[in-house]
């Protein structure tokens, strides 16, 4: 049997004796219960991130999971009786959260994210990977991009032109996280999307989740870390939206720290939950 470790929680809400309650600190009465989402990884995979910790001679601090580092900085609990979305996009996965009645009512993911579009451009323009991201990367900031192709030619495309090449790689992506979506809430859409991570940056795809999910645009957009309340950043430090996880994960892990301790037996060191 396979073990597993807990590496991150929500509540969804506490009740006294019951009843329904804001926090349970301070309070007194004869049954206290809370309802959680909690999320589980094999003990295997765990083992493996601090291996790799320790070879960098680094110790775990705490363990958090991306959706809820994100959605603590970005969505506080006064906000969460609004039907939210919140989608990260990285290079792997597209992790989403949702909102709704001032709870945290779903965690979700989808096996598609940024590298499929970096593969798409690799395929189309016969490029390797490295130079398919580069070019992903320049779509966002530039009219036209320069590739060259494993054959030594060179060309001058587009912005347009190369989207509307990679367009059906976008669509898969922005279909995958609207199916996602319908299903963590309740087969409807939500009010609005917060789209962050880098990958969200990829061209096209606010408006085509917002068309999928018959939203007006408007109400799907990209928040950087300047949507962060009471944050203090150095001028030079980038407001995108590939920092909102990182700074997530670093505020979660002072704030709500899931901690290992390291103990020795028989001479082998042990990781404790």
């Amino acid at each position: 049997m396979q073990e597993y470790d807990c590496v991150g929680y929500s509540v969804i809400h506490y009740k006294l004796d019951h009843q329904e309650i804001g926090s349970l600190v301070d309070q007194q009465g004869k049954v206290a219960s809370a309802e959680i989402i909690a999320t589980f990884l094999p003990k295997v995979v765990v083992e493996s991130l601090l291996a790799a910790l320790n070879r960098a001679n680094l110790e775990m601090k705490a363990l958090t999971l991306e959706p809820i580092a994100a959605i603590n900085v970005l969505i506080p609990s006064s906000m969460r009786r609004l039907n939210v979305a919140l989608v990260d996009i990285g290079a792997g996965t597209s992790d989403i959260a949702i909102t709704n009645k001032g709870t945290v009512t779903a965690y979700g993911m989808v096996p598609m994210a940024g590298d499929e579009i970096t593969e798409a451009i690799s395929d189309q323009f016969l490029l390797d990977f490295h130079d398919a991201e580069r070019a992903k990367r320049e779509l966002h900031t530039s009219e036209s991009i320069l590739v060259k192709d494993i054959l030594g030619i060179e060309n001058e495309v587009l912005k347009e032109e190369a989207i509307s090449q990679i367009h059906s790689a976008i669509d898969s992506l922005a279909n995958a996280i609207k199916e996602e979506i319908y299903s963590l809430n309740q087969e409807s859409s939500p009010k609005a999307v917060m789209l962050i991570g880098g990958g969200s940056l990829t061209p096209k795809l606010p408006e085509l989740i917002a068309e999928k999910l018959n939203l007006p645009l408007n109400r799907v957009a990209i928040r950087g870390i300047d949507a962060i309340k009471q944050l203090r950043f150095a001028e030079h430090l980038k407001t995108g939206p590939e920092l909102v996880t990182p700074i997530g994960i670093a505020i979660s892990s002072n704030q709500n720290p899931i901690q290992y301790v390291s103990v020795k037996v028989n001479g082998r060191s042990v990781r404790l939950l």
